[in-house]
């Protein structure tokens, strides 16, 4: 995690910092000999540098245990560090667990206390010297109370914001896990539209194509009249190849695709190309671009399995809007199949697969030598 690889790094800077300016301060005021302050920010310094986040957990809490000591040791000789006490509590937060942080908070509460209480002590006595001993105690019984209350309040304060600081980090992490994921499942999705256009736009005419290259390839030798024959019909299905990306791209790239022109244009296309007798009515309201292609989609890989598999005379669809929702009916008088035993190919699956996509259900109703009808209701 990124974060945790930057934090020691912003620890140290903002320690080296306070320990600059705080060092500057108490050298200003010329009341500690020079190589005592030396001696105790240099460790704060090595310490701040030292941060072992990727340490044992026991050289951790030494760690923590050692830059509490340090800093509560050095109030009792006078120095106050007391900034730098909350820098360790923080550090234990990350470093340790918040139970433990709670904990180590809470045992240094008691020491810091009788610190700061005994060095008030020596400056009252030292700065008040007519002043009665009772009224010294009962002055320092107060200060105690006021230092436990401003430390309580300190440390509390610190749990706190490392506490939101951790949860807003972990929000993020989530939210950059949760956008790999949804980038993943974009690109599945895309990979999968992008095999269902290959499929319904090339793979059926590959396939033609294919057959007939296979033909005028056994047949050159032969005959070599039906091999130019076959030999021509590939170069019609190639053109047509190039037709159907074309016409693809351009429906993919229409702000204004009227789906019943389309699809009227595609059943008058069937009845041109084919001895099927095909009867339409199609009265669909205007949808999304993509909304409408997905059902041309639909409707066309439909069609196509009639012209492969059914071995039909007649087929007929139907495309209007009722109250349920969109309703696409195409039915054949083909030989039908049995549905028990149906093996879903390509066909099957990817119009199932698109009316999925829209939030649709697909029902097919098929027997043998019954012809098959195939029912799709569309949210509108």
């Amino acid at each position: 995690m990124i974060f945790l690889r930057s934090l020691p790094w912003t620890f140290r800077y903002l320690e080296w910092i306070f320990i600059t300016v705080h060092f500057g301060v108490w050298l200003s005021r010329a009341e500690h000999n020079l190589l005592t302050l030396l001696g105790f920010y240099g460790i704060l310094f090595v310490l701040g540098w030292l941060f072992p986040c990727e340490r044992p957990y026991w050289q951790r809490f030494s760690y923590i245990a050692l830059g509490l000591t340090i800093t509560v040791f050095a109030r009792r000789v006078g120095i106050d560090l007391g900034l730098f006490l909350f820098f360790y509590i923080s550090k234990s937060y990350f470093l340790l667990n918040r139970r433990m942080t709670i904990i180590i908070t809470a045992f240094t509460a008691i020491p810091w206390a009788i610190s700061e209480y005994l060095a008030s002590v020596e400056q009252a006595q030292s700065s008040v010297e007519m002043a009665s001993v009772s009224g010294v105690n009962s002055d320092n019984s107060l200060n105690i109370i006021s230092t436990l209350a401003v430390y309580t309040a300190a440390s509390f304060f610190v749990i706190m914001f490392n506490s939101m600081l951790i949860a807003e980090q972990k929000s993020r992490q989530r939210v950059e896990e949760l956008s790999e994921q949804v980038e993943t499942l974009a690109a599945t999705v895309e990979r999968t539209r992008i095999a269902r256009e290959i499929h319904d736009s090339l793979g059926h005419t590959l396939t033609d194509l294919d057959i007939q290259l296979a033909v005028a390839q056994q047949l050159r030798f032969h005959n070599i009249e039906q091999a130019f024959e076959a030999v021509d019909t590939a170069k019609m299905l190639a053109g047509q190849c190039i037709e159907d990306v074309s016409q693809a791209l351009a429906r993919m790239r229409q702000s204004d695709f009227d789906l019943n022109q389309a699809l009227t244009a595609l059943m008058e296309q069937v009845r041109y190309n084919s001895v099927l007798q095909v009867q339409w009515e199609v009265n669909l309201p205007k949808l999304s671009v993509h909304k409408s292609y997905q059902i041309y989609c639909i409707v066309k890989e439909g069609i196509i399995n009639v012209q492969k598999h059914a071995c039909a005379s007649q087929v007929s669809f139907c495309g209007r809007l009722t109250s349920e929702g969109i309703v696409l009916e195409l039915k054949d008088n083909g030989v039908g199949f049995d549905s028990e035993k149906l093996q879903k190919g390509f066909g099957i699956q990817g119009m199932a697969e698109r009316v999925q996509l829209l939030g649709g259900k697909l029902e097919l109703k098929t027997a043998l030598a019954q012809g098959t009808q195939i029912q799709i209701l569309l949210p509108p």
